[in-house]
């Protein structure tokens, strides 16, 4: 704490203590004049806490309460609203409390008003005295990328590069006196340039006198949620063009499902139990899945369907899904994964005439990396549209998509249409 917030925070004690002694009795003056001392010290703290390093923002500073974060400790509960998004903020612990929490709050002082009818009976549902509940947030998906084990650590300022050791020397067996020859360390490099994702709300005044401050907080949680799903989104969809990063569909050719074959321009038939089976058993290649176990295979709505339809003899028997899941291979349904469509399969050159779907596999995690430049970064704009009421909330999140090395991931053409 500087020293300048400390004095601060003394004139702003003894403003309101000089308020709370202030006789029953006083003028209208004197009792004016010490509330004008108060909102003058109250000013002054508030530019001493914007002066301070990784101090809290104004708009959540002023509506935590210490008595939540102390329930919630008692409690072992994570806490919500203004006191959980300034812990998310700060990136405190949940057994910690911020300093911002510890401080006194302006005073209020008004007169109490009776919500009650003219009988003296409190107001019916319905009328003025209506509370808003927990707000129901969107729904988002869980993050593919994580499931397929792509990277995304928060890197610092600055271009990131990425070496890949692709070749080196061959040890050998030596006649006695012999030395081998020392052969090259070959390396290629990757480079990470950031990429800007940006995402803004626009809330007024007049709304957060309806909702309270749970309006601004949902939308600032919503926000970030939203970076998460896009970036997801990217990692797996990314196009490479109009500012977008090239995903793992657009850097991954499409190629046939271990064990099928081309008949007729196509692979062989829609797989059946067998064939989904093979994608684990004959997928393996001995350098980066050795077991079934060490196979992700994240696929399209589908061919979940799809696979789930096959079975060993009847439907008595296992599906295609619990399968693949029975040798160990995580399976996962993907809704991002694009529907089934006319492509081109290499090794064939020629287009397919009947419908497939992509599946992503991958055995080597942390072969792909998307960087995530210091995180999200928040922005509160109370001035810009001031003159409508208007705060704006901007998120801006800075990160790329690299495939280092793309030996262990496969992007799989699985035939939907017969």
């Amino acid at each position: 704490m500087s020293p300048e917030l400390r004095a601060a925070l003394q004139a702003q004690i003894e403003a309101r203590q000089a308020l709370n002694a202030l006789a029953e009795d006083a003028s209208a003056e004197e009792r004016a004049a010490l509330v004008a001392t108060l909102q003058e010290a109250d000013q002054k703290v508030l530019e001493a806490l914007e002066a301070e390093p990784a101090e809290a923002p104004a708009e959540l500073r002023d509506r935590i309460s210490l008595g939540r974060y102390l329930n919630g400790i008692a409690s072992q509960q994570l806490l919500d609203g203004a006191e959980g998004e300034l812990r998310s903020e700060l990136g405190l612990s949940d057994q910690a409390i911020p300093l911002e929490a510890l401080l006194p709050t302006p005073e209020e002082r008004a007169d109490a008003v009776s919500p009650q009818t003219a009988g003296g009976d409190a107001l019916p549902s319905g009328t003025i005295n209506l509370t808003t509940g927990p707000m129901l947030g969107r729904v988002f998906t869980m993050t593919d990328a994580a499931f397929l084990g792509v990277a995304m650590p928060t890197v610092p300022p600055g271009e990131r590069r990425y070496p890949v050791m692709v070749d080196g020397t061959d040890a050998a067996m030596q006649a006695r006196g012999a030395s081998p020859d020392a052969g090259a360390a070959k390396f290629s490099v990757v480079d990470a340039n950031p990429h800007r994702l940006t995402g803004r709300y626009v809330l007024d005044l007049e709304g957060v006198a309806e909702m309270g401050g749970l309006l601004e907080s949902t939308l600032r949680a919503d926000l970030r949620r939203e970076m998460g799903f896009q970036l997801d989104s990217q990692i797996l969809l990314g196009s490479g063009a109009a500012n977008q990063v090239s995903g793992l569909i657009n850097q991954l050719d499409l190629e046939l499902a271990p064990g099928e074959t081309f008949a007729a321009n196509d692979p062989s038939a829609v797989p059946d139990w067998a064939d989904f089976r093979k994608i684990a058993t004959d997928g393996l290649d001995g350098k980066f899945s050795r077991t079934e176990g060490d196979i992700r295979l994240l696929i399209g709505g589908d061919t979940y369907t799809l696979a789930r339809s096959v079975y060993r003899t009847d439907a008595s028997e296992v599906d295609g899904i619990a399968a693949l899941r029975a040798l160990g291979t995580a399976v996962s349904r993907s809704f991002q994964i694009p529907a089934p469509a006319v492509a081109t399969i290499k090794p064939k050159n020629a287009n397919s005439t009947k419908k497939v779907q992509s599946a992503i596999a991958n055995s080597e995690p942390g072969a792909a990396v998307a960087p995530v430049w210091q995180g999200i970064t928040m922005i509160r704009d109370p001035y810009t549209e001031a003159g409508k009421a208007q705060v704006v909330l901007t998120a801006h999140m800075m990160f790329d998509f690299v495939m280092r090395r793309k030996d262990g991931w496969h992007r799989y053409a699985i035939r939907t249409e017969a």
